[in-house]
């Protein structure tokens, strides 16, 4: 192998393919541009989606509206975030199928014995039915509730009174919940799983249009024969090939890395104040930048001779393309297992591919690092990426891959 010939290829390469629109698309624009503005989007939408259902009357029916006492029905009545429907506006209808089907929100049942138990001061009940899978519902009942508590609390400070006792009888100590957990982990815990998902899925986009264009579109242009009567012997070329396709996959990761972390403290944060100010507080520190990028290359490094051995054995650059677009699945599957609840980083997680690096950058990100996990991760990873290229060297001496008919 001789250095000076693979660094020619690579300039070559590096630079038809940073002119390839495609690659810069993919290697660029979707990791600094896209990924910000679906953020945003996908945002705006949900706070306008939520705040719009939110202002909207909720269509409550009220069973044994009149089982209630006159002040609460007063309440109710007056309400100006509640159209209160009776049983008698469904003659002949099971009230619970007709909720079900969406013809109101809730569903209140009165029992006939309220009034006058609440009189009495004995315990007594109300049930409150309601749609979970349904936005509108789940509000409806907040809605209920807020005309419930309170009146609640009122009779509950009206009995106490009554008998010349203090309010503090009913709470004989308070709890306190002290949290000791840093911001940064978490906002680790609460959306770390996102972020080494993207990053990942941008690593293997960033580098699979360079990937498909340098071996199968060298193929389909018919320049790939000129290619190999030059000096340079095919295990160059590869090495040369590889190295971009590498870089091209390593750039995207740490451009998407930095594209969501200014999305989520500034974009995302300012639209919904101090809401999530604390659930937003991702903040990469030097070390952690450093062990991303670290565990990153490896696994770069895997997806690079991956995408050019698929690439090499493709005819053309639609075929590749369709290879590579199944292969995507291969990938994205165990990227997900950031997502899984009460998966952690063991011995055995670190010597899988992805899900390795997957579950170290969640980790890094909520601001625990385990070094003996990281090791094994990188050594691990490096050893498959290096025999991955040691494959796509030899497919590529292969004369039946190259030109196959």
């Amino acid at each position: 192998m001789r250095i000076k010939n693979i660094s020619t290829i690579f300039k070559k390469e590096m630079i038809d393919t940073v002119r390839d629109r495609r690659t810069l698309i993919f290697m660029l624009l979707v990791p600094i541009a896209a990924i910000p503005l679906m953020i945003m989007l996908t945002s705006s939408l949900l706070i306008s989606s939520v705040s719009k259902v939110a202002e909207e009357r909720a269509e409550v029916v009220i069973e044994g509206f009149n089982n209630l006492p006159m002040d609460l029905q007063q309440s109710f009545s007056q309400s100006d975030k509640l159209t209160i429907l009776t049983e008698a506006d469904f003659p002949d209808k099971d009230l619970l199928e007709v909720l079900q089907a969406g013809e109101f929100q809730a569903l209140v049942t009165i029992p006939e014995n309220f009034q006058k138990a609440v009189g009495s001061e004995s315990t007594t009940d109300l049930d409150i039915f309601f749609d979970r899978a349904e936005m509108k519902s789940e509000f409806a009942v907040d809605k209920i509730k807020d005309i419930l508590q309170p009146y609640r609390e009122e009779l509950i400070q009206y009995r106490i009174e009554a008998r010349g006792l203090s309010a503090e009888i009913l709470e004989p100590f308070e709890i306190r919940s002290q949290n000791v957990a840093s911001a940064q982990k978490v906002a680790g815990k609460e959306i770390g799983a996102m972020l080494p998902y993207l990053i990942i899925i941008m690593c293997f986009m960033g580098a699979m249009y360079p990937a498909i264009d340098l071996a199968a579109g060298e193929k389909e242009r018919g320049t790939l024969e000129t290619l190999l009567v030059s000096p340079a012997t095919r295990g160059e070329f590869v090495i040369g090939k590889y190295l971009v396709v590498l870089t091209t996959g390593v750039v995207a990761a740490l451009l998407s890395m930095a594209s969501l972390t200014f999305s989520l403290n500034y974009m995302v944060d300012s639209m919904l104040a101090d809401i999530t100010t604390e659930l937003l507080a991702i903040q990469f520190t030097g070390e952690t930048v450093i062990l991303i990028a670290m565990i990153i290359l490896p696994l770069a490094g895997i997806f690079a001779s991956v995408l050019l051995s698929v690439s090499i054995f493709a005819r053309s650059f639609k075929e590749a393309q369709s290879y590579i677009t199944a292969l995507n699945m291969v990938v994205i599957l165990p990227a997900f297992i950031s997502f899984l609840p009460g998966v952690e980083l063991d011995t055995k997680m670190a010597l899988i591919p992805v899900v390795n690096v997957s579950l170290i950058i969640k980790d890094a990100i909520s601001g625990t690092i385990e070094w003996q996990f990281v090791i094994i991760s990188f050594v691990s990873t490096l050893i498959l990426a290096g025999l991955c290229l040691w494959f796509a060297k030899k497919w590529f001496e292969r004369e039946a891959v190259l030109f196959r008919t």
